[in-house]
């Protein structure tokens, strides 16, 4: 087999093990809470550990891929995937909450390690745009794959034995993958750039203390509420002043850029928060393992066809219109939802492929829109930067919407699921109003998008390049 060919194969794998102890912890919540006494708000932890150590340690991870190699750097991060699980394996036989938030935390860090690496693997094993483009779409795939096999993973697993016995397959799965990286490629290391220490630790900081105050709420929700501004704040002071700044403070003032990633970022908010909100509460309502990965398994179906279709449309209309509209579907779909009064596969099935599918034309568009919406020194930049503001989104989706859970614990179903559609119908709405705006308004600053050919939105999101060239 080429070198090349198997470069992709340990990418993909690589990234489809590395969500699986995200998405299949989600799966298995009402077991872990029968299992453990666990609540609502300390289950948000199973899920957010996971998303905030992804968040804030997805650029850091490619500053390091940059210094190490990409292959060392995923070798490593699926290396924190099998660590993760071990632990995890742990923590369901000692009964520990805790050690399974130390668990997912460790995951996430392997899992942010796995996607800033595979994707540089990808970019230099395929100088072609075009071999590239269709790469990166299976690599796209595979981490759809990871997120809606997960489900499926804990409903065989569950019905043989306990919960925890998830996470032994996820290492080996794991393992596996890393013993196929063995014949992949590696790149050249391009000139090493500064690196940005403080404007990591602020960042990583704020994210943090933003989904604490939101899990936690009361006084010590409102003291890290102040530590995330303060992060905040401090993280745009040394972003002017850096030499190699994280998130250069210049690329919000794109129109363009601030629409995608906005849009991105709360349509990450919708799918990490639902994942999060309907495992729990299908669970709570006895609906079997298998039941609830056949519900959320047509919410990551529909994402998938989401963004085939985004590929497609975008060589016949503007990105950005693509993008819009997939606002407008997704919420759509989550207005559909607001009709729900049970539990039943059928009437969630379509609502969540809706949901779903605008999802998908987002996904697959906004990277390319940030890149394309500034001039071409920046795009590296623009795509990196957009992939890391979107993953706060997936971090906040559990917080915020399994506070709205909590809150209608003891209301039944359907009064749940009315209440997370209608805050999903009026977040996503008020979105596209706003990511029109913005985008009008760049228009009319004379900032057009940049005629190019669209860009793979895995590869956009992290502004992939040729080995050896500046961003």
């Amino acid at each position: 087999m080429r070198a090349d060919a198997r470069t992709v194969r340990f990418a993909c794998a690589a990234m489809l093990v590395s969500y699986l102890p995200f998405s299949a912890a989600n799966g298995a919540l009402g077991a872990i809470a029968a299992a453990t006494g666990a609540g609502t708000l300390r289950l948000q932890w199973v899920a957010d550990a996971f998303a905030v150590a992804l968040a804030a340690l997805v650029l850091p991870a490619g500053a390091l891929a940059e210094r190490l190699g990409p292959r060392r750097v995923a070798l490593a991060g699926l290396g924190g995937t099998v660590l993760g699980s071990l632990l995890g394996a742990l923590a369901g036989q000692l009964g520990s909450i805790e050690l399974l938030w130390l668990a997912q935390g460790v995951a996430g860090i392997g899992a942010a390690g796995v996607m800033s690496a595979t994707l540089s693997l990808l970019a230099a094993a395929a100088p072609d745009p075009r071999r590239r483009a269709r790469w990166i779409a299976f690599w796209a795939a595979a981490t759809v794959g990871g997120l809606g096999g997960g489900p499926f993973l804990t409903s065989a697993v569950t019905a043989v034995a306990s919960w925890w016995w998830l996470y032994p397959p996820i290492a080996l799965l794991a393992a596996v993958a890393a013993l196929l990286g063995r014949g992949a490629a590696e790149v050249p290391r391009p000139a090493r750039r500064p690196v940005d220490v403080a404007g990591q630790v602020a960042a990583a900081a704020g994210v943090a203390a933003l989904v604490f105050a939101v899990i936690e709420g009361g006084a010590a929700g409102w003291c890290a509420a102040a530590v995330a501004v303060l992060a905040f704040v401090a993280l745009g002071l040394i972003e002017r002043r850096a030499a190699a700044p994280l998130l250069p403070p210049a690329l919000f003032t794109s129109g363009g850029f601030a629409a995608a990633a906005l849009a991105a970022t709360v349509v990450l908010f919708a799918i990490g928060g639902g994942l999060f909100f309907l495992s729990l509460a299908l669970s709570r309502q006895h609906v079997g393992q298998f039941g609830i990965a056949l519900r959320l398994g047509c919410l990551f179906a529909g994402n998938a066809l989401g963004s085939v279709a985004a590929g497609r449309l975008q060589r016949r209309i503007d990105g950005r219109s693509v993008l819009t509209a997939g606002l407008v579907v997704a919420a759509a779909g989550a207005a559909s939802l607001l009709s729900v009064d049970g539990a039943g596969a059928g009437a969630l099935a379509w609502r969540l492929a809706v949901l779903g599918f605008g999802a998908g034309l987002v996904m697959a568009t906004s990277s390319a829109v940030a890149v394309q919406s500034v001039p071409p020194q920046f795009a590296g930049l623009a795509g990196a930067a957009s992939n890391a503001v979107r993953q706060i989104g997936a971090a906040l989706g559990p917080a915020v919407l399994g506070a709205i859970l909590a809150a209608r614990a003891t209301s039944g179903l359907a009064s749940a699921v009315h209440a997370f559609a209608a805050v999903l119908t009026g977040v996503l709405l008020v979105t596209a109003v706003i990511a029109a705006g913005l985008i009008r308004l760049s228009h009319r600053a004379g900032h057009p998008q940049q005629p190019e050919e669209p860009v793979p939105e895995a590869a956009a999101a992290q502004g992939l390049r040729a080995p050896g060239t500046s961003a």
